[in-house]
């Protein structure tokens, strides 16, 4: 616990890690459940794709993505509509350079995907 705690990797309830339903909780992450964190500068860190996956399986998870941001969005938020949510977008693999990507394109595609979530 001294070592593991400090680094963030103790089991937490939290992330889901820590269940009563171990079968569930399986399945859950072979559907590939991502998780994602927001840092200090309110940038959110998140794992969209793999070098295995085809071009539209990334597309499609980008938007997933950006859709389920949009609907975790707190009531309270500052700035009107999603553009003032969200100041900029960047992708980028794993070492290297980022990419900065038309926030109207992300929005358009996330709404058609907030639209297939619920």
């Amino acid at each position: 616990a001294r070592i593991l705690g400090p680094k963030g990797l103790m089991p937490n309830p939290k992330k889901g890690t820590v269940t009563d339903d171990v079968v569930a909780t399986i399945a859950e992450f072979r559907k590939g459940r991502v998780d994602f964190r927001q840092d200090k500068g309110a940038v959110i860190h998140a794992g969209l794709g793999k070098v295995n996956f085809s071009r539209a399986a990334v597309l499609e998870n980008v938007a997933a993505f950006f859709g389920a941001i949009m609907l975790a969005r707190p009531k309270g938020v500052k700035g009107s509509g999603a553009q003032g949510f969200i100041k900029s977008v960047a992708l980028c693999s794993t070492m290297g350079r980022s990419v900065r990507v038309n926030i109207q394109d992300i929005l358009n595609a996330s709404v058609k995907a907030r639209k297939k979530l619920g």
